[in-house]
């Protein structure tokens, strides 16, 4: 049994009537400048129960007046409060239930038959935490309190699984009517934690990657930038694996038109085709620089190697061309005059003798007859 805390001590301060001040905070969520829509964690900041004779019970009759108590758990909360009751496939409500964290007071004022997943938050929407009960409205005493005025049933949210849903399964949840940007509410029953994302300007469909324990239960609800409630929240079970980290799975919100029970198809956002961009200008700028490399490798390549010598061929007496002598074309006119003198000189004295080989001039190939005038014999 927890224990009465001191009254939470604050300054004078005039409190907005009911729905006012909670629905600008909504209104501010929903008009955050963020062209690409934002995710973020409210994290419980204090607690609370329901106190007296009805703390049990999971049915609460409609018109009835209930305590509520709160307390700090990492901080207190900054008055006023105020109760937020996710009707299961209804419209949401919230209500102003006081200023003093040790005397708050909530009036059910939901038609007999609704289920609830409650939660309280404070007048800076610090979260303090999703019950665990999933509260059934009975008949009441009175039914004076319940609006007679119905919601718009032009403004809805509906989603692509409506009973079970899979650990990192993706949630499709489309909105309709309004005025966006749209917010998107995910309450996990028995949770510190409530997910509220704020769309673009121009996203009607929010995926939700399932991050919530297996065993549990969720429930969905948007608002648009005036503080208006969509009605049709859908509420599921939860199954699947204990791995909730769902690694490479991003929760996003889109455009797309709404399906009735089938998953939104999945658009680019504006942040992946920009990265798509910037990836394939990268890939072009790389291929580039590789081709430029290349060509400047072998340039270098090209310059480092020896040049070519070119080899004027030798013309014979008779006008015809004799093979090019390589490593001796600059003395190939002394070696055929010492080869002929050689020659005659041989012949005069020792007919039968053969010519002799010139030492600096290697012989080539046997060249056919008819033999130039310097090879031939004298008689």
């Amino acid at each position: 049994m927890r224990q009465a805390r001191k009254p939470f001590k604050s300054a004078p301060r005039q409190v907005m009537p009911c729905l006012d001040r909670l629905a600008i905070f909504y209104g501010l969520l929903a008009i955050v400048p963020f062209i690409h829509g934002q995710t973020t964690q409210t994290t419980q900041m204090f607690e609370w129960w329901f106190s007296g004779d009805q703390t049990l019970s999971t049915s609460r009759p409609s018109c009835g007046s209930f305590s509520i108590g709160a307390d700090a758990r990492t901080a207190d909360g900054i008055p006023p409060f105020y109760m937020t009751a996710f009707a299961v496939g209804g419209t949401p409500s919230t209500s102003f239930i006081g200023t003093n964290e040790s005397n708050l007071t909530w009036t059910l004022t939901h038609p007999m038959g609704t289920q609830l997943v409650l939660g309280v938050v404070d007048s800076q929407g610090h979260s303090g935490g999703i019950s665990p009960t999933l509260y059934t409205v009975t008949a009441g005493a009175t039914t004076q309190c319940i609006p007679t005025i119905k919601s718009d049933t032009s403004f809805k949210i509906s989603a692509n699984v409506t009973d079970v849903l899979n650990t990192c399964q993706p949630w499709g949840l489309m909105i309709e009517g309004g005025a966006p940007p749209y917010n998107v509410t995910i309450a996990p029953m028995n949770s510190a934690n409530i997910t509220n994302a704020t769309l673009g300007p121009t996203d009607s469909v929010f995926t939700y990657i399932n991050r919530v324990p297996p065993g549990s239960q969720v429930i969905a609800s948007a608002s648009d930038m005036n503080g208006n409630w969509a009605t049709g929240s859908p509420f599921v079970r939860t199954q699947g694996s204990e791995d909730i980290t769902c690694l490479g799975l991003v929760s996003t919100g889109h455009g797309g038109q709404p399906a009735n029970g089938t998953p939104p198809k999945h658009s680019l956002s504006r942040r992946a085709k920009i990265g798509i961009a910037v990836g394939a200008v990268a890939g072009a700028f790389l291929l580039c620089v590789v081709i430029i490399s290349g060509i400047v490798r072998r340039r270098r390549i090209q310059r480092a190697k020896p040049p070519t010598t070119n080899i004027t061929p030798f013309f014979a007496g008779d006008g015809r061309t004799e093979p090019p002598l390589v490593g001796f074309a600059s003395s190939a006119s002394h070696s055929r005059n010492a080869s002929k003198a050689g020659s005659r000189q041989t012949s005069e004295t020792d007919p039968e003798s053969p010519p002799p080989r010139s030492a600096t001039l290697p012989v080539v190939r046997e060249l056919p007859p008819p033999y130039p005038n310097f090879l031939r014999y004298e008689a």
